[in-house]
């Protein structure tokens, strides 16, 4: 008696772990960042108001596709968001279409604001080194993540081949 597996796709943790991660970092990170932000006396007017802004919505941003994997975790049939492709029948990754919209913009920002600050840091002489190796640490880090979210988004896997009704019309 042979055991067939229940699903033929990847449950939905192999499926959206990488926008887990990105969405749990974003939070993480910049919540610390506000706290730095609004800790700091020597910050005013629109310097203060920019990094603010920039790191709340680092923080929302993260929070929304944390909420978008839950909502994916609950909805975990692939039966009913499997997508017509030209090779078959295709699963993604396990979130709503807005939460696919709310991770590219969290890489695309991550990505961004990242590269700016790094240059950034890295040839301002007013940093001391440790200060630059854990910058430098925390955007590669970053970027790291964000790329494999990226890929993530990219991916999607098999679930059925195309009906023998699809491959005489196409």
């Amino acid at each position: 008696m042979s055991v067939s597996p229940s699903s033929p796709v990847p449950g939905w943790w192999q499926r959206s772990w990488p926008l887990v991660v990105l969405g749990v970092l974003s939070v993480t990170m910049w919540i610390g960042r506000v706290r730095n932000i609004v800790g700091d006396d020597g910050l005013d007017g629109f310097g203060r108001t920019f990094r603010l802004a920039m790191a709340v919505s680092f923080v929302v941003l993260g929070a929304a596709l944390l909420a978008a994997c839950w909502i994916g975790r609950q909805n975990r049939n692939w039966r009913e968001v499997a997508q017509r492709a030209p090779d078959g029948w295709r699963v993604g990754t396990g979130v709503p279409e807005w939460g696919r919209r709310v991770a590219v913009l969290l890489v695309g920002l991550t990505v961004v604001v990242w590269v700016v600050q790094g240059v950034g840091i890295g040839i301002d002489p007013n940093h001391d080194a440790s200060f630059k190796v854990v910058h430098t640490f925390l955007a590669v880090g970053s970027l790291v993540v964000a790329g494999t979210a990226a890929l993530g988004l990219r991916r999607s896997w098999p679930v059925a081949r195309p009906t023998r009704a699809q491959t005489i019309s196409t």
